[in-house]
């Protein structure tokens, strides 16, 4: 036993010195870290809370951090970070299962690498960007393991002290970040209804655990400097954004995604098409079944998106979203014998990613053993990019809003290879750790060559 445990001890020291050592290139970088750094010459710490919590988030935890961190004390969040970047590996794990093995989180871990640069850099290693989304991400995964173990594998927890520090880790995360909150309070109330609706026994400490989780959401998104902050970004990032009909945020919405889900989020996309490919093809056991045609459109589709990645000449028909904003949709289909080949081109990308999307929806469920529970995340990642419809910095936020997502995607692709034994092939393993690789070691060389840049 002790070999064993000093072996794991070994295994994971050298895991978080790669991940740390990587983080060493991490550095203040102007605009959000040095404002939050000199917030202190400006305020003391209750100060500046309090002016925050009035003027501009009710994001009190972060704030917190922020300033606290970025106070000359950048060496401590290089460590706290490097040890949560481990953790998000861990807690994803333990939400789907009880026992964790190294294996196991050492591919969770190298998955991460098939996130773009731009989530990369600014959701998990940039200094504010990381303290805004990774950290609550990790907390709002911890505070939902009681409910994870109660809805997916009917062990309810125990442990009051567990209980307790999972209400208080999820009370901090549930005013730290608005996605967070609202896949957070949405997870929990499900957990609660679907064993109600078995006629199982009522489970009173995970009322109480949503009760303390809705609270903080409360703070969060009733706190005065929300609306001054709506205007003052407003009047910045997207002058008329107030003014904009319910069809409009839709119809801005869903050009913002599309181009976010199939050009930032590709490599995320593309791994969960090619693994449910894969267990779907192998669960299969006749050629004529609904399951064979799936498979058959999956491979045209991922052999079509692969080799349009090669061509640049072409890349546009597939990746311009942006063109329909020039296109009026309405007099078009009014006045159909006008139309030109420019309408379909310009509605060609949303006619095929619809396709793939359908498709990869369908393969998912097929591939899941679980398959209400990874149906559910891929409309949490979704919910949570709809989300920004509603904010006038829904262009100027960046990638790091994406992070969410993009780990509710990867939860689903760890879900899919864990309960399929997937990493017991070295095929596998040698495609997860090549990409994830070259995709990393890009991002640092590029960091290298031409500076230090969180917002890619």
């Amino acid at each position: 036993m002790f070999v064993k445990n000093r072996t794991f001890l070994v295994k994971m020291a050298i895991l978080f010195l790669c991940v740390y050592l990587f983080q060493l290139i991490v550095k203040v970088a102007p605009g959000d870290d040095t404002w939050f750094r000199d917030i202190s010459n400006q305020f003391s710490f209750f100060d500046y809370l309090n002016f925050r919590f009035n003027e501009w988030s009710g994001r009190i935890p972060v704030e917190a951090a922020l300033y606290f961190f970025l106070n000359g004390k950048v060496w401590a969040w290089r460590i706290l970070n490097t040890s949560l970047i481990i953790s998000l590996g861990y807690l994803m794990l333990r939400t789907l299962k009880r026992k964790v093995l190294f294996q196991e989180l050492l591919a969770v871990v190298l998955l991460l690498g098939f996130f773009s640069h731009s989530i990369l850099s600014s959701g998990l290693l940039w200094i504010t960007g990381s303290m805004n989304y990774l950290w609550p991400i990790c907390g709002a995964l911890f505070a939902m393991i009681p409910f994870a173990d109660y809805l997916l594998r009917d062990e309810p927890e125990k442990n009051t002290i567990k209980l307790i520090l999972s209400g208080f880790i999820g009370f901090i995360s549930t005013h730290s970040n608005e996605q967070v909150a609202l896949c957070m309070i949405s997870f929990s109330v499900i957990s609660i209804i679907v064993p109600l609706i078995k006629k199982k026994e009522i489970n009173i400490k995970l009322i109480f655990l949503l009760l303390v989780y809705i609270i903080g959401a409360l703070i969060l998104f009733l706190a005065p400097g929300n609306s001054k902050r709506f205007i003052s970004e407003t009047a910045t990032w997207f002058p008329g954004f107030d003014k904009l009909s319910l069809k409009d945020h839709v119809y801005v919405g869903t050009i913002w995604i599309f181009n976010k889900l199939f050009n930032e989020m590709k490599y995320i996309i593309l791994l969960l098409s090619g693994v449910s490919t894969i267990l779907v093809y192998r669960k299969m056991e006749d050629k004529k079944s609904f399951s064979y045609i799936l498979v058959s459109i999956s491979i045209v589709l991922f052999v079509i998106v692969l080799s349009v990645s090669l061509i640049d000449n072409i890349k546009f028909l597939f990746y311009d979203f942006s063109a329909i904003q020039k296109l009026d949709i309405g007099n078009g289909l009014l006045h159909f014998w006008r139309i030109g080949p420019h309408f379909f081109i310009t509605l060609f990308p949303y006619i095929f990613w619809s396709i793939y999307l359908a498709v990869l929806i369908c393969l998912v469920v097929l591939a899941s053993d679980q398959k209400y529970f990874v149906l559910l995340c891929l409309l949490a990642s979704i919910a949570s990019m709809v989300v920004m419809f509603a904010s006038p910095t829904i262009y100027a936020s960046g990638n790091r809003v994406l992070t969410v997502s993009s780990v509710l995607i990867l939860l689903v692709i760890t879900n899919l290879i864990i309960k399929s034994n997937l990493l017991n092939n070295k095929a596998i393993w040698l495609i997860i750790c090549t990409f994830s690789a070259t995709n990393i070691l890009s991002l640092f060389f590029n960091w290298l060559i031409n500076g230090y840049s969180p917002i890619l």
